[in-house]
């Protein structure tokens, strides 16, 4: 009797979950973004919102929440109804390294998020204030081992990639440099073009105008191959290891239906497949797009997870 009751209640709201996959969307979406306008993040989630208010029939808007290194969007996207009406656009730093960096986290990547989509690789480069009298990365550590902490390394955060990176270099060459973080990508770049901090990571994509006016100087480029923005050798290739690498991606909270989980995939997953798309968006940002199932990229988030547990042991990046 008690299974024919709960077969019976499960009939009854099975169908209205169904419909509500199969009539997707029917109001406005919100795309929630955790950092700044004009961060590759946002760029891209603003892209994908014009292309997906045309193709799925309902205004797609970016709300940026930003703070936090990105918790307070997260924790937004994280504690929003699962319906589809609400998705995310982090990167590494949001889901892989938070959880790595702070002791005590308001929401759970690998828990209170459904992967959507891996959007891509998001290719960074070194750069330097244009008075640093250095011009290539073994040249910037010599001189930083003559001067421990004169030297200021900009970041968008505790966490943030730039700082990921900073501990690792400072573990792997024997030098101290002062981290310095702002709230934005936008104050980090700021802050380097006036000299108030001396290195940045960043997008070739976002640097290469500062490359241009002369205001920065570019070292070298984290990612598998060069650049054709910039004239810089990789990481590699400057005889560094490349032990991580950042991305974008899309999510969606914890227990948002399949079907529309799958129809977002679908939706995005075109546009990554189109030449002229990735060539207007991705490619001036310096992202090399990856796409692929929701299963992937769920897959690829736990194992980034474990690989940036390690580098940040080995960098003995502290736990905030």
């Amino acid at each position: 009797m008690r299974l024919l009751l709960s077969l019976f209640i499960f009939a009854a709201f099975w169908p209205s979950a169904h419909s509500l996959a199969q009539g997707y969307p029917s109001r406005l979406v919100r795309v929630i973004q955790p950092l700044g306008v004009g961060s590759p993040g946002d760029l891209v989630s603003r892209a994908i919102a014009q292309s997906l208010s045309q193709t799925l029939g309902q205004p797609v808007v970016v709300e940026n929440r930003v703070g936090a290194n990105g918790i307070i969007g997260m924790e937004g996207c994280a504690k929003a109804a699962p319906d589809g009406y609400t998705i995310c656009v982090p990167s590494f730093s949001q889901v892989t390294m938070n959880p790595v960096i702070y002791s005590k986290l308001p929401y759970d990547p690998l828990r209170d998020l459904a992967p959507v989509i891996n959007i891509g690789v998001i290719n960074s480069s070194i750069v330097v204030n244009a008075s640093v009298p250095v011009n290539t990365l073994r040249e910037l550590f010599a001189l930083a081992k003559t001067k421990p902490g004169a030297l200021n390394w900009g970041s968008w955060g505790v966490g943030s990639f730039p700082h990921l990176y900073l501990a690792w270099m400072q573990h792997s060459t024997g030098t101290s440099f002062t981290h310095v973080p702002y709230k934005t990508i936008a104050l980090a770049v700021g802050a380097v073009v006036a000299g108030e901090v001396q290195v940045l990571l960043n997008t070739p994509g976002l640097v290469a105008p500062q490359v241009k006016a002369g205001k920065v100087k570019v070292l070298a480029v984290i990612g598998r191959k060069r650049s054709p923005l910039l004239d810089a050798p990789t990481l590699e290739e400057a005889g560094f290891e490349l032990p991580i690498t950042s991305w974008v991606g899309v999510t969606a909270p914890a227990g948002t239906p399949k079907d529309i989980v799958q129809r977002l995939n679908a939706e995005i997953a075109a546009l990554l497949a189109d030449p002229k798309f990735v060539e207007r968006v991705l490619a001036p940002m310096s992202v090399d797009p990856i796409g692929g199932s929701p299963e992937e990229f769920a897959a690829f988030l736990r194992k980034d997870r474990e690989i940036a547990e390690k580098v940040a042991k080995l960098a003995r990046l502290k736990t905030e």
